[in-house]
């Protein structure tokens, strides 16, 4: 009996790769301060994408999503209309105190990878750039962008940085990195799958009402 277990064991963490492989998003770290026991109330989102359309998507639905929990979210857009990679620390402090919010959340990428068909029968897999480390503050979050190959990829995967400051401190309170996966022909519909994904992290923290 004992011959037939050690293949039915690697059967089945083979399987459990494959399975983890092709999960849309994964989570590699999440953290929130210990101390901070308060919940969000009225928060500004800031997506640090450069195609408009994109941080237009994130921020209106993580808005709708906070608003159908009743917490009150501004998306950055609307009040910042100008590119999210032009926006400058001094316009985001000024914005908060104009705006009253006692959060800011910010979504960025700080890595992207591909899996690229160069020729038929043959997939080759390549990285490319990162931004730099977290900040220390929430007013230096405006750092970095997520930037979209331009060519056609077969499948893109990139790791999501989401940080959420308090104002009154200016510190981090709660952050999270994910891995997701986005394929070429629909990223936006990768943005409605990491969006509750999201929500749930913040309500599992306990930092939703």
């Amino acid at each position: 009996m004992k011959r037939f277990q050690r293949p039915m064991f690697f059967i089945s963490l083979l399987l459990l790769i494959l399975v983890t492989s092709c999960t849309p998003i994964k989570n590699l770290h999440e953290w929130k301060d210990p101390a901070y026991t308060k919940t969000l109330h009225n928060t500004l989102i800031i997506a640090r994408v450069e195609q408009e359309y994109m941080r237009n998507q994130f921020e209106n639905f993580l808005t709708h999503q906070f608003n159908s929990l009743g917490i009150a979210a501004i998306p950055s857009y609307k009040v910042m209309p100008h590119s999210a990679t032009e926006i400058t620390r001094d316009e985001v402090v000024e914005k908060v105190h104009q705006l009253g919010v006692d959060s800011v959340l910010v979504i960025r990428s700080i890595m992207q990878e591909s899996i690229i068909n160069y020729q038929p029968g043959g997939a080759y897999y390549a990285a490319t750039a990162t931004s730099g480390a977290f900040g220390d503050g929430w007013y230096t979050v405006y750092v970095g962008a997520i930037v979209f190959p331009m060519r056609e990829y077969d499948i893109d995967y990139f790791t999501l940085s989401t940080q959420l400051f308090d104002v009154e401190s200016k510190k981090p309170i709660w952050s999270d990195l994910s891995r997701i996966k986005v394929s070429s022909s629909s990223r936006q519909a990768a943005i409605n799958k990491f969006v509750p994904f999201l929500v749930r992290k913040l309500n599992e923290s306990q930092l939703l009402e």
